[in-house]
């Protein structure tokens, strides 16, 4: 199974800096903030199964992994040690799962990111397969002491008529900040395998659309709606979004209008508010 990043965060970039430029749009960065958090907490449970189903934590590990096989009977008899991380793979039933165990305390992981708690991942079948449904169940996990609740579904639909592979992304979360702020999120996203899903050894080469829109609500009122109005394109070798189009309104302020321009791997993006244009270059 090939390792999948998606970096989708970067959508609210811009109203963080805006922010920071002007002080009557503070409370902006609020919003801008916790969608990263929450954006990028459910986007790497897709990453972080698809290195454990193959044994390993690449990104997300501490010193040392434990991989443990439900038909091994290690598995009744292994004793968790505090930042030991451990991944119990389960292919004995007819939905497989891997579970991603931190232990209830924090640990430093490989990423610069503290975690704990566990994250269960159930699959019907291969990632590659049509009609394959996986679905991410956090448990009592926690990331930076934000706690993720809720579920994420990505379901393989299949081939569109270019042949391309795309999938169907829902997530439905709830996630407590560290200062108690509750954001209840809601995303239904498409995404479309556009480039590199016929070379399986080289993820590296794969590229991707994402369409699709999100919301969130907040006790302390800082919700927003996020539309994709052009694919977000996605390559996998760069960090950045490389094209598309997104606009992302926080609640009772202006809509802002963000494009990532046309292909390039370079982090510039506009954004149009109220009709002005202003270029970031991250």
């Amino acid at each position: 199974m090939k390792k999948i990043i998606i970096v989708f965060t970067a959508i609210v970039f811009f109203v963080g800096v805006h922010s920071c430029k002007k002080k009557e749009n503070n409370e902006n960065s609020s919003a801008a903030r916790s969608n990263a958090i929450i954006e990028n907490a459910f986007d790497e449970m897709t990453n972080m199964s698809d290195q454990a189903v193959n044994g390993s934590l690449i990104f997300y590990n501490l010193p040392k992994v434990t991989v443990l096989y439900s038909s091994k009977e290690e598995v009744n008899f292994y004793e968790k040690v505090d930042c030991n991380v451990i991944i119990t793979i389960d292919t004995l039933l007819t939905t497989k799962s891997v579970t991603i165990d931190w232990g209830p305390s924090n640990c430093d992981c490989n990423d610069g990111k503290q975690r704990r708690g566990k994250i269960i991942s159930t699959f019907t079948g291969k990632y590659r397969d049509s009609g394959t449904v996986i679905t991410h169940t956090p448990v009592e996990y926690y990331v930076n002491n934000n706690k993720i609740e809720g579920t994420k579904t990505v379901t393989n639909m299949g081939k569109n008529s270019f042949g391309q592979p795309f999938y169907n992304i829902t997530v439905n979360g709830t996630v407590t900040m560290i200062d108690g702020e509750v954001f209840t999120y809601n995303s239904n996203r498409v995404r479309t395998w556009t480039s590199g899903y016929t070379s399986l050894l080289n993820f590296l080469d794969d590229e991707y659309d994402i369409t699709g829109s999100a919301d969130a609500s907040s006790t302390n009122g800082n919700s927003y709606v996020a539309l994709i109005t052009s694919p977000l394109h996605i390559k996998v070798g760069c960090a950045f979004i490389v094209s598309g189009t997104l606009e992302f309104t926080p609640s009772g302020k202006a809509l802002r209008t963000i494009d990532y321009g046309s292909g390039s791997c370079d982090n510039t993006f506009t954004v149009t508010i109220n009709g002005k244009t202003y270029t970031i270059n991250g």
